[in-house]
């Protein structure tokens, strides 16, 4: 049996100017004379490109609270608090059955206005008529990706285009609702992520069910930003399947906030 892998994690250095005005990538490559050996020592935010967020990451607002009911002092007491970090997914990875839902392409075939650098909210239904058109039966414990067609627009901007999307928040992303907050807990998902920069439409359609806070403070739900799913979409439309077994190796060091994710596809 021959096995297919895809690899979906965009290059670090690949949002340039970055994005939501974060600290951008930076590279220094050493030269260690007189030896003939080279080191490097890079520079970036973690949620600077691909990313997981953590469950330090975002909070209830109004409540002040992370998940477990973990505040901001007790996060920033000293440097190194582990509280809600990313230790317990890097100890053993994450692994599982991955489904992805390619909203753009459907989207486009149906002569739908796709819009990623706008607040255009997919809805349930949207995301409900792509998996029965792609033939998905959603299981307990699946991870859900969902392509919005954000980092293919993205490359297909000039200089001045990058430098315009890297001051906007706002993008095109899975639409807040009660409706669509029960139906994510019913289906129970091990995870969520896409390839805009926050999986859910910004700004947000619906306050009250906005899924930041739901997901990571709430549930415990880690949270995928901004994956590189174009080729991996191609791969699925190619071999008409849309799950997939996947891997992922967040970085393993104390207290992270988020971390690329490292993630494999393999059908």
């Amino acid at each position: 049996m021959n096995l297919l892998t895809q690899a979906y994690s965009l290059p670090l250095d690949f949002f340039n100017p970055p994005l939501l005005g974060r600290v951008g990538f930076e590279k220094k490559i050493i030269d260690e004379s007189p030896l003939i050996v080279n080191d490097d020592v890079i520079s970036f935010n973690t949620q600077g490109s691909s990313q997981w967020d953590s469950f330090r990451h975002f909070a209830y607002q109004k409540d002040q609270k992370f998940y477990n009911g973990t505040t901001q002092s007790e996060i920033h007491a000293e440097p190194n608090t582990s509280v809600n970090g990313l230790q317990s997914w890097t100890q053993r990875g994450l692994a599982g059955r991955g489904v992805l839902i390619d909203y753009y392409s459907y989207a486009c075939r149906n002569s739908l206005d796709v819009r990623p650098f706008s607040p255009h909210a997919i809805s349930l239904d949207d995301l409900l008529n792509v998996a029965k058109e792609q033939g998905i039966e959603f299981r307990q414990g699946d991870v859900l990706f969902l392509r919005t067609g954000y980092v293919q627009a993205y490359k297909a901007l000039d200089k001045v285009g990058r430098e315009k999307v890297a001051n906007l928040r706002e993008w095109c992303g899975l639409a807040q609702s009660r409706e669509t907050t029960e139906w994510l807990w019913e289906r129970q998902f091990a995870a969520v992520a896409s390839d805009s920069p926050g999986f859910e439409v910004r700004p947000p359609i619906d306050q009250t069910w906005h899924l930041h806070p739901i997901l990571l403070a709430g549930w415990g739900t880690p949270l995928g930003e901004l994956f590189e799913l174009d080729a991996l979409a191609d791969l699925c439309a190619k071999h008409g399947r849309w799950s997939f077994f996947f891997t992922s190796a967040p970085l393993n060091y104390t207290g992270a906030v988020a971390s690329p994710p490292n993630v494999t596809a393999i059908m």
